[in-house]
């Protein structure tokens, strides 16, 4: 079974806290750590992220009750959604370009190429590479993967610019750091980079 950032929340944040007194004091002040994984069904959450693409939330909502409209309300099966013709979700509101993304999904489930039944055997980088493979998704939606849904407790994801946003506002740079000096931090959070990214996230959204 593949550790899960919530059953290790307290001592994640006591070892960060230790590690890196300047995110520790960040710590004390935002409070506890309430992340708490999904667990939604892989595909779900895949197909989810690919229709919020480059949409804001309340319009990818919409095309989302378009689309499980089509199922009875519900969310399609791989299947489903591989026997639906392309035009019925052009009519939802779904794009060519993201209807191209949620077949290649569907059609990398059902041939096994994204083993979901065994996910936790996988190690993160693996998970990143299988599902980087699919139209649409990148390392970045892979890692919130891990993250949200998942709750794998070691994720840094440093092309994020609120993580960037972050690092930059906690340690007082002028610009957004360069990808080495965050990983330069990050080294002092490991094996708890979630729960610092967590943490980083929340320092930029206090404002």
């Amino acid at each position: 079974m593949a550790p899960n950032v919530k059953a290790d929340v307290d001592q994640a944040t006591e070892s960060l806290r230790l590690a890196d007194p300047i995110l520790g004091r960040a710590i004390v002040r935002i409070g506890r750590c309430t992340l708490t994984p999904t667990g939604e069904d892989p595909f779900t959450a895949f197909a989810e992220s690919i229709l919020y693409q480059q949409l804001s939330g309340k319009a990818a909502e919409t095309i989302i009750k378009r689309l499980k409209a089509l199922f009875d309300h519900d969310w399609p099966s791989p299947e489903q959604l591989l026997a639906t013709p392309e035009d019925r979700l052009r009519a939802a509101g779904v794009s060519w370009n993201k209807i191209r993304a949620l077949k290649d999904l569907a059609t990398k489930t059902t041939d096994g190429t994204l083993d979901f039944a065994h996910l936790a055997n996988q190690t993160d980088a693996e998970i990143i590479s299988h599902a980087t493979q699919v139209r649409g998704i990148g390392r970045w939606t892979a890692e919130m993967f891990l993250i949200f849904t998942l709750g794998r407790p070691d994720v840094f994801p440093v092309d994020d610019l609120g993580i960037q946003k972050g690092i930059q506002k906690l340690y007082g740079y002028r610009k957004l750091p360069a990808k080495r000096t965050m990983l330069r931090h990050a080294g002092k959070w490991r094996p708890f980079r979630t729960v610092a990214s967590w943490y980083l996230w929340r320092v930029v959204s206090s404002d």
